[in-house]
């Protein structure tokens, strides 16, 4: 687990650059422990739907926080620790199903393969006019490549 990660003294402002950049505010640094430090350290260059959309197994999250390390990532041993049992659980692998009807915009963007685009129109919508009941409801959707949703809909839970 945690030995995995050797380096430790690098620049703490990089430690997100590695997790990719922009941001939609699509998702939020859920609560719990090691919010804290997950943000002072990987806050600065990312916010959570960032991360979010990059779910990983714990396994992969101690390889991306050793890619941050060797980058020149800066942080004690107790501090990785914190992080990585903080994304571990709250930025998991999306479920194999999906709830179009409960899923936020990153996860129907990282679980389905939508652009941003896509995925918030779905959120607007089903807002704007309710639940969806089935695949075609999708159809109504605008700015939504129907062909996408229909390539997954053994995924998809309404």
């Amino acid at each position: 687990m945690i030995q995995y990660i050797k380096y430790l003294r690098l620049p703490a402002l990089l430690i997100g650059a590695w997790l990719l950049t922009g941001s939609n505010a699509f998702a939020q640094w859920p609560d719990g422990p090691g919010k804290d430090v997950t943000l002072q350290l990987c806050g600065n260059c990312h916010d959570a739907d960032v991360i979010q959309g990059h779910r990983q197994g714990r396994d992969e999250w101690v390889a991306t926080i050793q890619t941050m390390i060797s980058s020149g990532a800066e942080g004690t041993e107790d501090q990785f620790k914190a992080v990585l049992d903080y994304v571990s659980k709250n930025f998991a692998p999306v479920a194999a199903t999906i709830n179009v009807n409960q899923a936020s915009a990153a996860e129907l963007g990282s679980g389905l393969g939508l652009s941003e685009k896509e995925a918030a129109a779905i959120v607007k919508y089903r807002t704007d006019k309710g639940s969806f009941k089935t695949l075609e409801d999708l159809k109504k959707v605008p700015d939504l490549d129907f062909k996408k949703m229909e390539a997954q809909k053994d995924r998809l839970v309404f």
